[in-house]
């Protein structure tokens, strides 16, 4: 992929997501909001000269488990209740055990509107969901294991890690 090539001129877009709250305060306290950009790359540029900062982003933002990372984790959570689990029970059963911090829980999905996370478990679910792992019986605001769950994680249980004491923290 090529980089842009910048001129004099030319203008810079930033859009900006429903969930960069901290970003649009501080864009409002600004009185000259091109200047204040230009001196924080300014004071970048002196630091740490001219480098792809993308690099380093990727490595510093937290990376939260996938649906696929949580499913076989939610389905064996599931198995092991064996009971109808109420969903927010679930849903911190899952940050626990992927130790999921403050920090990580404040992200959310681009429309602000949920942690990312949860719409990860719930997705994880959704796809358990249509494999008929999930009763679609359930009460609402409950997820519980069906027999097909259930027959499924007996014959899996020994190929997928999935218990708490020996699940890594995806990395």
């Amino acid at each position: 992929m090529s980089k842009e090539q910048y001129h004099a001129g030319n203008s810079l877009t930033l859009r900006l997501r429903k969930s960069d709250e901290g970003i649009m305060r501080w864009a409002g306290a600004q009185s000259e909001i091109g200047d204040s950009i230009r001196f924080l790359i300014e004071q970048e540029i002196q630091r740490n000269g001219f480098k792809d900062l993308s690099l380093e982003i990727k490595n510093k933002r937290p990376i939260l488990p996938t649906s696929t990372d949580i499913e076989p984790n939610l389905l064996a959570y599931l198995y092991n209740r064996n009971e109808p689990v109420a969903i927010n029970d679930a849903y911190e059963e899952m940050r626990e055990l992927f130790e999921i911090t403050e920090d990580e829980a404040r992200i959310t999905v681009r429309d602000g509107q949920e942690p990312q996370w949860k719409n990860n478990v719930r997705w994880a679910s959704q796809q358990l969901n249509i494999k008929n792992f999930i009763r679609k019986d359930s009460q609402y605001g409950f997820w519980e294991i069906s027999e097909d769950g259930k027959v499924y994680y007996e014959k899996t249980q020994n190929n997928i890690t999935m218990q708490k004491e020996v699940a890594p923290k995806p990395i």
